[in-house]
């Protein structure tokens, strides 16, 4: 499937740094460092959500996307997984470690076991690295940490490389070489033209509901097992009121001053199911809400606590609440933009908070034993609502917490995320 690629107009230093990327991108395509290494490059892609996009050519998106660091810590970066040397352009020697400095702006050859410490980014504003692996002996590089949310990603291929930029406040992953795949599925995350991000979450089994001793707990929660037979892409966050508008042309938010990258809410399921008709028309692929198992699953995210970063101890307010969303004892009674909050350990916002989020199913009582591909009853009065909202406690975002609401209800704390199938 050809991705899509959405332009924005380019002012002052954005223009400068995205130009700075541009070249040494080029510049890195045309070192051949084998015979085979123009055969083996292919496209850099985006990786995550909320970054700034331009179309330089049919084949590169440069993306910049935030690195986790704060402006008066050091990024620290390890590379792993590869026998071989380093190398530092501008250095004479052959290293196996180094702590970066403001001089050192360049390409820097990975081949090795090594670390490299970023300087603090206020004292490196426009200082640009690019980290490129050139050891033949092996297919993987593993930058070890946090990077977009993403624990210990790899680059996959002998000639990949990621590009980082400090603005003067933080560190950015500007672009990473990624293979071009032969199937959708080898993709982790992707884009469509409306700049909605999904991620690939992989099938598995897990245990839905909750136990009994679990805080907030109540009796519609019974746990059984759920087996998912096939991956599937789910939104990494909530639906905003910018996407809404440009498909439906018109904006139902209570909170329209919350701004385009707010989420959309007021929203009825079969306000959903309107607007998801019109996404299909657009062929870029096939759209739906998340059923309910879909959903808890990738909320979880591996977890098996309350909240996918740990448990619950107060039932009006969680600490771990407070790191993953925007619920009552945090909001202000108000929604907020997406993502603003710590992903889970699949890169997903605000599956805790911010809006409750209507999936496909009727509500029902959960069934026993173990069950593989749940899509609920085939009837009901009722639809399932999953997440919690702005306005709710901290017992009602647990990750197995269900509500259920008519079809046509309308609520401002009701909102939505797709699962889509390119």
């Amino acid at each position: 499937m050809k991705k899509q690629n959405i332009q924005y107009p380019l002012h002052g230093h954005n223009y400068l740094l995205c130009l700075s990327v541009i070249l040494i991108m080029e510049f890195i395509k045309g070192m051949c460092l084998s015979p085979s290494c123009h055969a083996s490059m292919g496209s850099v892609t985006v990786k995550t959500i909320n970054s700034e996009q331009i179309n330089s050519s049919d084949h590169i998106t440069i993306s910049r996307t935030t690195l986790k660091t704060l402006a008066s810590q050091q990024r620290t970066i390890t590379i792993n997984d590869v026998s071989g040397t380093l190398m530092v352009t501008g250095f004479s020697n052959i290293l196996t470690s180094t702590t970066l400095n403001a001089s050192h702006n360049g390409v820097i050859f990975v081949s090795g076991n090594t670390t490299l410490t970023l300087p603090d980014p206020s004292s490196s504003k426009g200082i640009k690295y690019t980290i490129k692996k050139i050891d033949s002996s092996s297919n993987i590089v593993t930058i070890s940490g946090i990077v977009d949310s993403e624990s210990n990603p790899q680059l996959s291929k002998q000639y990949s490389y990621i590009t980082i930029v400090s603005n003067g406040n933080s560190w950015y992953k500007v672009a990473e070489f990624i293979e071009a795949p032969t199937t959708s599925e080898d993709y982790t995350y992707i884009s469509n033209s409306l700049g909605m991000t999904f991620r690939l979450i992989p099938s598995g089994t897990f245990v839905m509901g909750s136990p009994t001793g679990e805080l907030g707990s109540v009796d519609d929660e019974t746990q059984y097992t759920v087996t998912l037979s096939e991956s599937f892409y789910i939104q990494t966050a909530e639906v905003t009121q910018g996407q809404w508008l440009n498909v439906m042309n018109s904006n139902p938010s209570s909170a329209a001053t919350c701004g385009h990258n707010c989420p959309v809410e007021n929203i009825s399921w079969n306000d959903a199911q309107t607007f998801i008709v019109a996404l299909n028309a657009m062929g870029e692929g096939s759209y739906t809400l998340p059923t309910e198992a879909q959903w808890e699953y990738a909320a979880r995210a591996g977890s098996n606590t309350a909240f996918a970063n740990g448990g619950i101890t107060e039932a009006t307010s969680s600490a771990n609440l407070d790191v993953m969303g925007w619920y009552v004892s945090n909001s202000d009674t108000s929604p907020h933009a997406i993502a603003q909050k710590t992903a889970n350990a699949w890169g997903l916002f605000d599956m805790h908070g911010n809006v409750i989020e209507w999936c496909n199913d009727w509500y029902d009582t959960y069934p026993t034993g173990s069950v593989t591909d749940p899509v609920g009853p085939s009837s009901g009065s009722e639809r399932v609502r999953r997440g919690g909202g702005f306005n709710n406690q901290a017992r009602h975002c647990r990750s197995a917490y269900r509500y259920k609401s008519s079809p046509g209800t309308q609520h401002n704390s009701f909102g939505l995320r797709l699962v889509w199938k390119p």
